[in-house]
């Protein structure tokens, strides 16, 4: 079919379903609105064409040339899209639900506020694309090239991103959530505000990175290492990981409220008024910390050192402290005897 009879039926609102058009020739055609049903397109040229608002489904697209395209608020359901091409296409607003993506190519692409739900995109090359607002659910992105992409306000659910690479790329208020995460490098990149509750973070690495106010909640982060990194006012409410390095961090006002840090290691790390309520620290080096005002009531340091740490009005009250090491510790505040029998007290009948 040619590109100007193609051109016509979609104009006239006719359905496309079914046409095998392969390796067809619409560069630069105006395909707005649109409506593919299991067409199929591999290879085809729609280099700078204008499909905006058009509808794909079921269709096969390997290998198909979108570069440059117009495919703001296009729909790409349950297609076959291996080895597509959408470099600098335009894909704001472009929703693809359940399809194969694997070695596609959305680099330097417009993918703000863009959709992927239940997607393969294995091996695809992100780089340089521009990911503000949008949202991988349920997707696997093994293997991708995100190098020098945008990632402003982007949203990760449920998705494995192993062996991803990022450098150079940019994240403001991120969010990786349930997302598979583990022996991921994030050295160099800035990630104030990004959130990372209940990702998985084994071995993750964030040594030297500005992190303030991310949210680590319920993050697994065995063996994950934050020394030198900046997070004031970072979240790691319910996090749990053993072994965790947090030395030199400097994590002001940080809340570690029922986090599970066994042996984690918070050398010279400066935790100015934290919280660790309830936090679980038992064999935790918190050597030459700098602790004032620091609150771990109801928490375990039990066998922690705490040699050489600044403990100015720390709160230990009602702390598992046995077999600890503290040189501070007659300026920190003790059990109050009068709160713990307040704590204690039931109503009788």
């Amino acid at each position: 079919m040619k590109a100007a009879t193609l051109s016509l039926a979609v104009s006239m609102g006719e359905a496309i379903d079914g046409l095998d058009l392969r390796r067809g020739q619409f560069a630069k055609s105006f395909l707005g609105g649109g409506v593919f049903t299991q067409a199929r397109l591999d290879e085809a040229d729609l280099r700078e064409a204008d499909a905006r608002e058009s509808v794909f489904d079921r269709c096969t697209l390997q290998g198909t040339l979108f570069n440059g395209a117009n495919l703001r608020r296009a729909t790409f359901s349950q297609c076959e899209l291996a080895h597509a091409d959408f470099r600098h296409a335009h894909l704001h607003g472009a929703t693809f639900s359940e399809c194969k993506l694997t070695h596609a190519q959305f680099a330097q692409a417009w993918l703000g506020m863009a959709t992927f739900s239940r997607c393969q995109l294995d091996h695809a090359s992100l780089a340089g694309a521009q990911m503000e607002s949008a949202v991988f659910s349920e997707s696997t992105l093994i293997d991708v090239n995100a190098d020098d992409s945008e990632w402003k306000h982007t949203c990760m659910l449920q998705c494995d991103l192993a062996r991803l690479t990022w450098v150079g790329a940019r994240m403001t208020r991120a969010m990786f959530t349930k997302t598979a995460l583990q022996q991921k490098s994030f050295a160099g990149l800035v990630l104030d505000g990004c959130q990372f509750s209940f990702a998985d973070l084994t071995e993750a690495d964030f040594s030297g990175v500005s992190m303030r106010q991310c949210n680590f909640q319920g993050a697994t982060l065995d063996r994950a290492s934050f020394r030198n990194a900046v997070g004031p006012n970072a979240l790691f409410c319910g996090a749990a990981g053993e072994q965790v390095d947090f030395s030199q961090a400097r994590l002001r006002q940080a809340l570690f409220t029922g986090g599970q840090f066994p042996a984690a290691r918070f050398d010279d790390a400066d935790l100015y008024q934290c919280h660790f309520a309830q936090a679980q620290l038992a064999g935790a080096s918190l050597a030459g910390a700098e602790l004032t005002y620091a609150d771990f009531r109801h928490g375990d340091l039990s066998r922690a050192d705490l040699r050489q740490a600044t403990l100015f009005r720390t709160v230990l009250h009602g702390t598992r402290t046995d077999e600890a090491q503290m040189t501070d510790r007659a300026r920190a505040l003790e059990t109050d005897p009068d709160l713990a029998r307040a704590e204690r007290w039931t109503a009788t009948a």
